[in-house]
Protein backbone atom coordinates (compact mmCIF):
# COMPACT_ATOMS: atom_id res chain seq x y z
CA UNK A 1 0.00 0.00 0.00
CA UNK A 2 2.69 2.51 0.98
CA UNK A 3 4.14 1.84 -2.07
CA UNK A 4 1.65 2.25 -4.34
CA UNK A 5 0.88 5.37 -2.31
CA UNK A 6 4.48 6.81 -2.88
CA UNK A 7 4.60 5.95 -6.42
CA UNK A 8 1.20 7.78 -6.45
CA UNK A 9 2.85 10.98 -4.99
CA UNK A 10 5.96 10.54 -7.49
CA UNK A 11 3.58 10.41 -10.05
CA UNK A 12 1.62 13.36 -8.94
CA UNK A 13 5.05 15.52 -8.30
CA UNK A 14 6.11 14.99 -11.85
CA UNK A 15 2.40 15.93 -12.95
CA UNK A 16 3.19 19.41 -11.05
CA UNK A 17 6.56 19.34 -12.38
CA UNK A 18 5.90 19.16 -15.51
CA UNK A 19 2.47 22.12 -15.51
CA UNK A 20 4.79 24.32 -13.72
CA UNK A 21 7.37 23.60 -16.62
CA UNK A 22 4.81 23.97 -19.22
CA UNK A 23 3.24 27.21 -17.39
CA UNK A 24 6.59 28.79 -17.25
CA UNK A 25 7.53 27.89 -21.17
CA UNK A 26 4.08 29.32 -22.44
CA UNK A 27 4.71 32.69 -19.91
CA UNK A 28 8.45 32.54 -21.59
CA UNK A 29 6.80 32.81 -25.51
CA UNK A 30 4.34 35.58 -24.19
CA UNK A 31 6.27 37.27 -22.67
CA UNK A 32 8.66 37.05 -26.03
CA UNK A 33 5.56 38.04 -28.38
CA UNK A 34 4.58 40.93 -26.06
CA UNK A 35 8.12 42.54 -26.28
CA UNK A 36 8.13 41.51 -30.38
CA UNK A 37 4.62 43.21 -30.23
CA UNK A 38 5.81 46.32 -28.20
CA UNK A 39 8.87 46.78 -30.72
CA UNK A 40 6.68 46.28 -33.50
CA UNK A 41 4.45 48.52 -32.26
CA UNK A 42 7.16 51.40 -31.35
CA UNK A 43 8.90 50.73 -34.66
CA UNK A 44 5.49 51.62 -36.32
CA UNK A 45 5.09 54.72 -34.46
CA UNK A 46 8.46 56.15 -35.65
CA UNK A 47 7.61 55.38 -38.84
CA UNK A 48 4.68 57.34 -38.42
CA UNK A 49 6.51 60.42 -36.49
CA UNK A 50 8.86 60.41 -39.90
CA UNK A 51 5.88 60.53 -42.50
CA UNK A 52 3.72 63.17 -40.64
CA UNK A 53 7.75 65.25 -39.86
CA UNK A 54 7.91 65.20 -43.71
CA UNK A 55 4.41 66.07 -44.50
CA UNK A 56 4.86 68.96 -42.25
CA UNK A 57 7.93 70.68 -44.01
CA UNK A 58 6.08 69.66 -47.89
CA UNK A 59 2.74 71.19 -46.65
CA UNK A 60 5.22 74.49 -45.65
CA UNK A 61 6.80 74.30 -48.90
CA UNK A 62 3.90 74.15 -50.98
CA UNK A 63 2.54 77.21 -48.90
CA UNK A 64 5.54 79.48 -49.29
CA UNK A 65 6.41 78.59 -52.86
CA UNK A 66 2.83 79.99 -53.68
CA UNK A 67 3.18 83.16 -51.91
CA UNK A 68 2.79 82.36 -48.50
CA UNK A 69 4.93 83.97 -45.56
CA UNK A 70 8.23 82.52 -44.40
CA UNK A 71 7.07 81.98 -41.29
CA UNK A 72 4.88 79.15 -42.57
CA UNK A 73 7.75 76.64 -42.10
CA UNK A 74 8.51 77.23 -38.41
CA UNK A 75 4.86 77.77 -37.52
CA UNK A 76 3.80 74.39 -39.16
CA UNK A 77 6.91 72.61 -37.26
CA UNK A 78 6.13 74.68 -33.83
CA UNK A 79 2.81 72.78 -33.87
CA UNK A 80 4.03 69.66 -35.30
CA UNK A 81 6.41 69.82 -32.30
CA UNK A 82 4.16 70.71 -29.72
CA UNK A 83 1.79 67.52 -31.23
CA UNK A 84 4.15 64.99 -30.76
CA UNK A 85 5.36 66.08 -27.47
CA UNK A 86 2.01 65.75 -25.88
CA UNK A 87 1.56 62.07 -26.70
CA UNK A 88 2.88 60.08 -24.12
CA UNK A 89 1.94 56.27 -25.89
CA UNK A 90 5.22 55.29 -24.99
CA UNK A 91 6.61 57.75 -22.98
CA UNK A 92 8.26 61.16 -23.16
CA UNK A 93 8.36 62.24 -26.58
CA UNK A 94 10.50 65.26 -28.00
CA UNK A 95 11.26 66.20 -31.27
CA UNK A 96 13.48 68.98 -32.19
CA UNK A 97 14.41 70.97 -35.64
CA UNK A 98 17.02 73.03 -37.36
CA UNK A 99 16.62 74.84 -40.13
CA UNK A 100 19.31 74.44 -42.48
CA UNK A 101 21.25 77.62 -43.77
CA UNK A 102 24.05 76.90 -46.28
CA UNK A 103 24.03 76.56 -49.83
CA UNK A 104 21.68 79.12 -50.72
CA UNK A 105 19.10 77.89 -47.96
CA UNK A 106 18.06 80.89 -45.61
CA UNK A 107 15.95 79.69 -42.43
CA UNK A 108 15.69 76.52 -44.02
CA UNK A 109 13.74 78.05 -47.23
CA UNK A 110 15.07 78.06 -50.74
CA UNK A 111 13.46 79.79 -53.59
CA UNK A 112 15.65 80.11 -56.76
CA UNK A 113 13.36 80.84 -59.60
CA UNK A 114 16.36 83.07 -61.96
CA UNK A 115 17.32 83.69 -65.16
CA UNK A 116 19.58 80.82 -66.12
CA UNK A 117 17.35 78.14 -67.00
CA UNK A 118 17.31 76.56 -63.65
CA UNK A 119 14.48 77.18 -60.70
CA UNK A 120 14.36 75.64 -57.06
CA UNK A 121 11.74 75.76 -54.36
CA UNK A 122 13.08 73.86 -51.60
CA UNK A 123 13.05 73.43 -47.66
CA UNK A 124 15.92 71.55 -45.96
CA UNK A 125 15.25 70.97 -42.06
CA UNK A 126 17.21 68.63 -39.55
CA UNK A 127 15.19 66.78 -36.93
CA UNK A 128 16.19 65.17 -33.66
CA UNK A 129 13.52 62.69 -31.78
CA UNK A 130 13.92 61.03 -28.28
CA UNK A 131 11.39 58.92 -26.91
CA UNK A 132 12.30 57.62 -22.98
CA UNK A 133 10.17 56.07 -20.31
CA UNK A 134 7.57 53.06 -20.11
CA UNK A 135 10.79 50.60 -21.25
CA UNK A 136 11.26 52.62 -24.49
CA UNK A 137 14.44 54.72 -25.50
CA UNK A 138 14.65 56.11 -29.07
CA UNK A 139 17.00 58.35 -30.79
CA UNK A 140 16.34 58.94 -34.28
CA UNK A 141 17.75 61.92 -36.60
CA UNK A 142 16.34 63.15 -39.96
CA UNK A 143 17.76 65.46 -42.88
CA UNK A 144 14.92 65.84 -44.69
CA UNK A 145 15.13 68.11 -47.99
CA UNK A 146 12.12 68.84 -50.08
CA UNK A 147 12.57 70.22 -53.60
CA UNK A 148 11.07 70.74 -56.80
CA UNK A 149 13.58 71.52 -59.44
CA UNK A 150 12.98 73.08 -62.94
CA UNK A 151 15.68 72.93 -65.67
CA UNK A 152 15.00 74.92 -68.91
CA UNK A 153 16.85 75.24 -71.80
CA UNK A 154 16.42 75.92 -75.89
CA UNK A 155 16.91 77.63 -78.93
CA UNK A 156 15.41 78.99 -82.22
CA UNK A 157 15.47 78.99 -85.67
CA UNK A 158 14.45 81.35 -88.16
CA UNK A 159 11.14 81.54 -89.55
CA UNK A 160 9.42 82.73 -92.69
CA UNK A 161 9.36 85.93 -91.34
CA UNK A 162 12.25 88.70 -90.66
CA UNK A 163 11.15 88.72 -87.24
CA UNK A 164 9.74 85.18 -87.24
CA UNK A 165 11.32 82.90 -84.38
CA UNK A 166 10.47 78.66 -84.18
CA UNK A 167 11.25 78.02 -80.63
CA UNK A 168 12.35 74.85 -79.69
CA UNK A 169 12.83 74.01 -75.66
CA UNK A 170 12.89 71.53 -73.03
CA UNK A 171 12.33 71.09 -69.57
CA UNK A 172 12.66 68.61 -66.95
CA UNK A 173 11.02 68.46 -63.82
CA UNK A 174 12.18 67.11 -60.32
CA UNK A 175 11.03 66.33 -57.13
CA UNK A 176 14.28 65.39 -54.52
CA UNK A 177 16.26 64.40 -57.72
CA UNK A 178 13.80 62.14 -58.90
CA UNK A 179 11.97 62.70 -62.03
CA UNK A 180 8.58 64.54 -61.57
CA UNK A 181 5.30 65.12 -63.15
CA UNK A 182 3.78 68.03 -63.78
CA UNK A 183 0.14 69.30 -62.90
CA UNK A 184 -0.03 72.15 -64.60
CA UNK A 185 2.39 74.40 -66.36
CA UNK A 186 2.28 77.83 -68.44
CA UNK A 187 4.73 78.37 -71.29
CA UNK A 188 5.43 82.65 -71.57
CA UNK A 189 7.32 84.48 -74.06
CA UNK A 190 8.43 88.30 -74.38
CA UNK A 191 8.32 90.41 -77.17
CA UNK A 192 8.32 93.83 -75.13
CA UNK A 193 4.88 91.95 -72.68
CA UNK A 194 5.01 88.82 -71.45
CA UNK A 195 2.46 86.72 -73.29
CA UNK A 196 1.62 82.75 -73.32
CA UNK A 197 2.49 80.34 -75.64
CA UNK A 198 -0.11 78.25 -75.65
CA UNK A 199 -2.18 80.84 -77.51
CA UNK A 200 -0.30 80.31 -80.78
CA UNK A 201 -1.62 77.74 -83.10
CA UNK A 202 1.45 75.80 -83.64
CA UNK A 203 1.94 75.59 -79.53
CA UNK A 204 2.98 71.74 -78.62
CA UNK A 205 4.04 70.60 -75.21
CA UNK A 206 5.04 66.34 -75.26
CA UNK A 207 5.25 64.73 -72.26
CA UNK A 208 8.09 62.19 -72.52
CA UNK A 209 6.97 60.17 -69.14
CA UNK A 210 9.89 60.78 -67.74
CA UNK A 211 10.27 64.16 -65.82
CA UNK A 212 11.58 65.78 -69.60
CA UNK A 213 8.86 67.99 -71.36
CA UNK A 214 9.13 69.20 -74.73
CA UNK A 215 7.66 72.83 -76.16
CA UNK A 216 7.42 74.66 -79.19
CA UNK A 217 6.09 77.59 -81.05
CA UNK A 218 6.61 80.48 -83.24
CA UNK A 219 6.26 83.70 -82.32
CA UNK A 220 7.21 87.46 -84.02
CA UNK A 221 9.81 88.74 -81.32
CA UNK A 222 12.60 91.07 -82.81
CA UNK A 223 16.33 90.98 -82.58
CA UNK A 224 18.75 88.20 -81.42
CA UNK A 225 17.15 86.62 -78.34
CA UNK A 226 13.90 85.69 -77.06
CA UNK A 227 13.23 84.90 -73.55
CA UNK A 228 10.99 81.63 -71.91
CA UNK A 229 9.92 81.80 -69.03
CA UNK A 230 8.42 78.22 -67.72
CA UNK A 231 5.81 78.36 -64.54
CA UNK A 232 4.82 74.86 -63.38
CA UNK A 233 2.51 73.51 -60.34
CA UNK A 234 3.45 69.45 -59.22
CA UNK A 235 1.68 67.22 -58.57
CA UNK A 236 2.36 68.03 -54.90
CA UNK A 237 0.74 71.15 -55.10
CA UNK A 238 4.74 72.84 -55.24
CA UNK A 239 5.52 75.86 -57.35
CA UNK A 240 8.32 76.56 -59.01
CA UNK A 241 9.51 78.70 -62.05
CA UNK A 242 12.87 79.35 -64.59
CA UNK A 243 13.44 81.84 -67.52
CA UNK A 244 15.90 81.26 -69.61
CA UNK A 245 17.11 83.45 -73.00
CA UNK A 246 17.35 81.50 -76.02
CA UNK A 247 19.76 82.32 -78.69
CA UNK A 248 19.79 81.21 -82.39
CA UNK A 249 20.54 77.42 -83.13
Amino acid sequence: MRRKRGQVLIIAALAIALTILTTQAYVYRLSRTEVESKYDLVNDYVIGLELGTKHAVVASLISISQGGSTSDLSGNLDRWESFVGGDYRFGRCDIDYTPYNQSGYSDGIWLGWGTDGVGISSVCVDFILNISGRGVEVDWSLGYNASTVIINSGSWTQGAGANEKVVNGVFDLLNEGSPAIVDSVNITYNDGLWREASSLPDYSLTDHGNGTYRYGFTAQVPGPEIEVRIQVYDRKGVFVEAEVTFTEE
